[in-house]
């Protein structure tokens, strides 16, 4: 396997770059080491703005022509905002890579922002809220964020507030663009054939960011009081969602944290999916799940369901909560479900968009590359006693907050014990 090569420029940039061994995809991405949490009071939204209107147009290109000239050579542009970073990357044939940089460092570098792509792109931004507005399995996870971290970034949504969208000017976008797009804090991710001079001449000639810090929201969020949120809708399912705050990426605990989630609810094989889905036949979709950030995490388990089942369903799934505390864990299901979530994440890096991914991440999470054969053995030496020990902490129902999207409110009356 390819080793990875990170190198960090005088002016402050860091490059990764691992070389393509298996096709002749050429996939980078540009990232920054922050995001949507790291904005002002009344900037919500801005980043994810900022990422939209790269697209708008350059002092070279205008919006058609950024968008076809990846596709016309059969390649994909993309872009996309978290809580913690901003992304743009592009994919296509090796030879076809220098057309792929150029663009890329023209939009970062070149975009013009002017005032009628703003103001278009509010309306279109708007409409993008919209469609979360509509979708409750989506917005659940939104509410569900604000219930977990009330008052802090952590628990805004990326895409911002209808008023704050509204307000957004040009100088908005400009002034947030200097301000996060700064050498020291962008990474510059390769997964590709390139040489690697060539990667670094382009970084050094194209991609010249200013120096300086970019300013980042540090503070911890306050302490997770549990909570009860239902928004009335009159919808034909009741969507939920239980679950607690958990602990940063840096915590060695996420491994074990991962098993406990795939054990729970990671897929058809999983606890609840068994229990919930195929012998009570109380729902089609339900699965867990785990994020973190630099300073904090969560664990939920989202459902839907009909209205009328929606307190017995929260019932069985803290009962299975309490029986996985209680130590109904043998040693063939956690071997199983160790060797499910390895498979999954080797599965998971078989595209150059992928590889790309995991060189970025593992640098703008740990500083350093968790290889494949480093992580699988991280997985495997996940005892029984690790997993209790966050089970017994995570799954704790005197810890879950469990909000609710639909006509009724009676799922949020089970009792916690």
């Amino acid at each position: 396997m390819a080793t990875a090569t990170k190198i960090i420029l005088p002016d402050g940039l860091t490059v990764m770059h691992e070389r393509n061994r298996l096709s002749r995809a050429f996939c980078v991405g540009v990232w920054t080491r922050t995001g949507a949490r790291d904005e002002r009071a009344g900037e919500e939204g801005l980043c994810h703005f900022l990422e939209h209107m790269l697209f708008k147009g350059t002092t070279r290109r205008s919006a058609q022509q950024i968008s076809q000239e990846i596709e016309r050579v059969g390649g994909a542009l993309d872009a996309f905002t978290t809580k913690e970073t901003m992304c743009v990357y592009a994919q296509v044939l090796e030879e076809r890579r220098q057309g792929a940089l150029d663009l890329i460092s023209d939009m970062l570098r070149h975009s013009t922002f002017v005032d009628d792509a703003v103001a278009l792109e509010r309306e279109v931004v708007l409409e993008e809220i919209g469609d979360v507005e509509d979708a409750p399995d989506d917005l659940i996870h939104e509410l569900f964020a604000d219930a977990l971290f009330p008052g802090h970034p952590m628990g805004k949504p990326i895409l911002g507030t209808r008023r704050s969208v509204s307000s957004f000017t040009r100088t908005d976008v400009e002034r947030f663009g200097r301000r996060m797009l700064r050498a020291s804090n962008v990474v510059v991710a390769v997964f590709g054939n390139a040489p690697e001079d060539e990667i670094l001449s382009w970084c050094e000639g194209q991609l010249d960011f200013p120096g300086g810090p970019a300013p980042r929201r540090n503070g911890r969020p306050a302490r997770v009081v549990p909570r009860r949120r239902s928004r009335r809708r009159p919808l034909k399912q009741q969507h939920l969602c239980v679950g607690t705050r958990t602990f940063s990426f840096h915590d060695e605990r996420r491994f074990a944290l991962m098993v406990l989630t795939t054990l729970v609810g990671g897929g058809m094989s999983s606890r609840l999916f068994q229990r919930i889905r195929e012998e009570l036949g109380l729902t089609y979709s339900i699965f867990t799940y785990a994020d973190h950030s630099r300073d904090t995490g969560l664990m939920a388990t989202y459902m839907a369901v009909r209205p009328a089942n929606a307190a017995r369903v929260i019932r069985e799934v803290l009962g299975e909560f309490a029986r996985i505390r209680e130590g109904d864990i043998d040693a063939r299901e956690l071997k199983d479900t160790k060797t499910q979530l390895q498979g999954r994440i080797l599965l998971g890096l078989e595209t150059s968009v992928a590889r790309m991914m995991r060189l970025a991440r593992n640098e703008l999470s740990y500083g350093r590359q968790m290889s494949e054969r480093e992580l699988v053995a991280r997985i495997e030496g996940v005892t029984r006693k690790d997993v209790m020990e966050v089970a017994d902490e995570f799954l704790d129902p005197r810890r879950q907050t469990i909000v609710s999207i639909g006509p009724t409110a009676a799922g949020l009356r089970a009792r916690l014990r």
